[in-house]
This record gives structure tokens, C-alpha cells and sequence, in this order.
């Protein structure tokens, strides 16, 4: 074996097992050929759609092993869901900021109500960043969902590394990111697009469940002291166990169950970091965190038992 045919056989390896039993050595060759031929432009295009097509076949949707399409549905899932929960957030800091604004009064000085506005301004760019991949794929449009993804995360990378190029601000950034990036290879040709009325439906409820959210101003003391970490918190913990009230009807969905769990441990993590010193950990907060914690454990365990039946066993 040649030094040629070894790097392009690891080089095959990106590709799946079951997919390298059936066309492996076609592959190889193919590449051998061209090589061979020194037809460097045809060369670098197929060594790029290796590496296209391993990604399709490890996140795939379909004419592929169970494990392996339930890997990919949840890949879409976690992204789907990310991009939701960044929408939702988004909307609730411009709605409080807004609500700041309209109730406001008093002799404020001036510049208090321009940082307010400079705020409010800012705050609808990851609005937007989440709210417009997530429009685009939820409405068919594929391609563009992905180079308007692409657009954001090199915009925002360039932004980064000019303001705030600290580990610290990379943990801060890397939730509202992270969705985008998951979208790239999830969300490939083969893989079938979101159910539209379903995510017109979660996408418009939360443009308009997050001014609700947002809307702390005249609430009494006591009252306000429930919110505590953050209303979204109390939300996940209802929606996570809206959903496995749900399930019982339903069949198993691992791939849901396992994405739904994740985002909520990770908006709590989120919530408890951003709010660390801010608010204080009473036993509103504790409250939070252990029934979060609670459905977060309630439903990995489901999604265990609904990967074994939907997946293992077949």
C-alpha cells in the first residue's frame, strides 16, 4: 500500500462504517484515478464531496442505520430548538428594555435614556441573528437558512475577536452560536425540513408570550421575588413537563425527548451563570433550579427508554 492510497483511505474514514462496507473501495480508487491523472481540479472537488458526504451519511435522515438517522434528528433538533430559545430570550431583553423605556419618568437625564435606546438597538441584533435562519428554514428556504448562518457566525467571530477576545466572553457568546453552527451540517440536502405550521406556531408564541415575560414593572414586591433567576426558567421547567404529559399519548421520540433535556440544562446553566451575584440564591432560586434540574433528569431518563425501543431494538 502506497503512502498516496493510505492518506486518501483515512481520508475515506470520515464516512460512516456502514457506509465504507458498500462503497468504500469504490471511493478509494476513484481517488487513486484521479491522482494518478494529476486532474487537480477534479481531485480537490471530490475530496470535497467526501468530506460533504460524510457528514450527510453521519446526519442522516433517512437510508441509514436507526442509530445513525436518530443521531441526525437530534442534531436538527437541538439546532431547531436552540435557535427557538434564542429567539425567545432575545425578544424578552428587547421587551424589557423597551418596557423600561415606555414606563419611565422622572428627571432622567438624558443620556440614561440614550444608553435605554443604544440598549434596545443592540439587543434586536441576536433577535434577528436567531430569529432569521430559523424564519428561513422553517419557510423552505435551506440554502439560505444556511448562508445567512454562515453570514451571522463570521460576522459575529469578526466582532468578537475585535471587542471582547477573552475565554470568559466566548462561554457568554458561545449559547446563541452554537445553534448556527449545528445548523450548517444538520440541516444538509438530504435532511427533511422542520414541519412548518408547528414552528409558525412556536416562532409567532414566543414573539408574543416574551413582552409577557418581560413585564416585571408595577408587579409587587412579592411577586417580582418569584421570578427569580428568570421567568424563561420557570417556563422550560413547564414546557419539559407539558411534554411528558404529552408523551403518554404519544409514540417515542428520542430524538425530542434527549434535545428538550439538553436546552433546558443548558438555560439553566446559562441563567445561573449570567445571574451569578446578581441575584441572590434564595429559595425561589433553589426552587428553580431543582425543578428544572428534576425534569431535566425525568427526561433523559424517558428518552433512554424511548431510544431503546425506537432505536436499539430495531
Amino acid at each position: 500500500m502506497t503512502g498516496t492510497e493510505t492518506k486518501y483511505r483515512a481520508l475515506v474514514r470520515v464516512l460512516p462504517a456502514w457506509y465504507r462496507a458498500d462503497r468504500g473501495e469504490e471511493m478509494v480508487g476513484a481517488l487513486l484515478d484521479l491522482h494518478d491523472e494529476q486532474d487537480r481540479k477534479a481531485l480537490w472537488s471530490e475530496l470535497w464531496a467526501v468530506l460533504a458526504l460524510g457528514v450527510r451519511t453521519r446526519l442522516a435522515a433517512r437510508a441509514a442505520p436507526a442509530r445513525t438517522v436518530a443521531l441526525g434528528d437530534l442534531v436538527r433538533q437541538v439546532a431547531l430548538l436552540g435557535l427557538l430559545w434564542d429567539v425567545l430570550k432575545s425578544a424578552c431583553n428587547v421587551s424589557n428594555t423597551l418596557w423600561t423605556l415606555l414606563t419611565l419618568s422622572g428627571p432622567y437625564p438624558s443620556t440614561f435614556r440614550a444608553a435605554l435606546t443604544s440598549g434596545l438597538i443592540t439587543g434586536l441584533i441576536p433577535l434577528a441573528a436567531a430569529l432569521i435562519p430559523l424564519v428561513l428554514l422553517v419557510d423552505g428556504w435551506r440554502r439560505l437558512a444556511r448562508v445567512a448562518a454562515v453570514t451571522i457566525l463570521t460576522a459575529g467571530a469578526i466582532w468578537f475577536l475585535v471587542k471582547h477576545p477573552s475565554p470568559e466572553a466566548a462561554a457568554y457568546f458561545a449559547p446563541q452560536w452554537l445553534p448556527l453552527v449545528l445548523l450548517l451540517p444538520a440541516f444538509h440536502a438530504d435532511a427533511p425540513l422542520p414541519p412548518t405550521r408547528p414552528w409558525w406556531w412556536a416562532i409567532g408564541g414566543s414573539l408574543l408570550l416574551a413582552p409577557v415575560l418581560a413585564l416585571r414593572f408595577g408587579l409587587p414586591g412579592g411577586l417580582d421575588r418569584l421570578i427569580g433567576l428568570s421567568p424563561l426558567v420557570w417556563l422550560c421547567a413547564i414546557a419539559g413537563a407539558g411534554y411528558l404529559l404529552l408523551r403518554l399519548r404519544s409514540e417515542p421520540r428520542p430524538a425530542w425527548t434527549f434535545a428538550l433535556a439538553l436546552c433546558i440544562a443548558l438555560a439553566l446553566v446559562q441563567n445561573l451563570v449570567l445571574k451569578n451575584g446578581i441575584i441572590p440564591f434564595d429559595e425561589i432560586v433553589l426552587a428553580q433550579v431543582c425543578s428544572a434540574g428534576v425534569i431535566v433528569v425525568a427526561l433523559t431518563v424517558v428518552g433512554i427508554r424511548d431510544y431503546r425501543r425506537a432505536v436499539v431494538k430495531r
